[in-house]
């Protein structure tokens, strides 16, 4: 596919962003250095200062600024391309897309009109294993999938991963991100992804690759994310986002880990604050209470 072939596909990229100012410089210059690039990228921040003022870049930046979470703040990005553009990314602030990610996006969806929503394959995630630093991030996604396998592979995927997502936005409509999941938003990108998916095909590509670092700062603290684990699986399942059998697993997996590694917790993860959180959540199903926006309150 030759470089510029959707240059009529009008296309937005969304970062929500707080206390990451340097993450946020990195990732637009990634950006920038994109094959395809966006018509237009919104940086919902919480202020001035989770960004750098000096930043000089030849994209069309926007900012916008308001309350902190995941979700009220991606609403925000939302709202703003909502009818200005034909697709909408969402990246997080420290994800590194390779060069030809939205090129390879801008395809996938130009080639078949079922898709509604597409992510990619992560070379590396650092949420789930160490951080990664953006020295070999960068050098990943540099070195790995050259430009030819723009027709990868694409597989059909029940949800899409948060860290770097894609959607059709006449399929979106009027939908949004369900802002009860506070804070870090747990499952939130499970709950949209299939909110949107009812409109069509979610596809996992693996010509869209990435890293995702896994930057600890700005992190919530152990206890409200260990209660978020436990109370949103429960709370997408009366939803109807999730089954029974998911609800079991997305919550007690965490609740497990947590324990078995509160006796040797990892340097970088607050095993015991995300067990005591995973312990107040559980009581409060108990008691017949599901409420995610709680875990603001702890």
């Amino acid at each position: 596919m030759p470089i510029g072939y959707d240059l009529m596909m009008r296309i937005g990229v969304v970062i929500a962003t707080k206390g990451r100012p340097r993450a946020m410089a990195q990732l637009l210059q990634l950006l920038a250095a994109q094959t395809l690039r966006p018509s237009v990228v919104i940086v919902s921040a919480t202020g001035r200062t989770d960004v750098e003022s000096d930043l000089a870049t030849r994209l069309n930046v926007e900012y916008i600024f308001g309350p902190a979470g995941t979700c009220i703040q991606r609403n925000r990005g939302l709202e703003r391309i909502r009818s200005a553009c034909d697709i909408v990314i969402f990246f997080d602030d420290d994800f590194a897309p390779c060069p030809h990610w939205i090129e390879r996006c801008a395809y996938i969806f130009r080639a078949d009109e079922s898709v509604v929503g597409a992510t990619g394959i992560l070379l590396r995630d650092g949420a789930q294993l160490d951080e990664v630093s953006w020295e070999e991030a960068t050098r990943l996604i540099g070195t790995s999938f050259p430009a030819e396998t723009a027709t990868a592979a694409a597989t059909e995927c029940k949800d899409l991963y948060g860290c770097n997502m894609a959607y059709r936005m006449s399929a979106i409509g009027e939908a949004s991100f369900d802002e009860r999941l506070v804070l870090y938003g747990w499952m939130e990108d499970a709950d949209f992804s299939r909110t949107v998916g009812r409109k069509g095909r979610l596809m996992r590509c693996g010509a869209m690759v990435g890293v995702h670092l896994g930057i600890k700062s700005g992190r919530i603290s152990g206890k409200r994310y260990g209660y978020s684990q436990v109370v949103n699986p429960w709370y997408l399942h009366k939803k109807g986002t999730l089954s029974a059998r998911e609800a079991w697993s997305k919550s007690l997996r965490p609740l497990l880990m947590n324990a078995a590694k509160t006796i040797r917790p990892e340097k970088h993860i607050d095993r015991l604050g995300r067990f005591g959180g995973n312990i107040i959540g559980i009581g409060h199903l108990l008691a017949g209470d599901c409420r995610p926006e709680v875990a603001a309150e702890l």
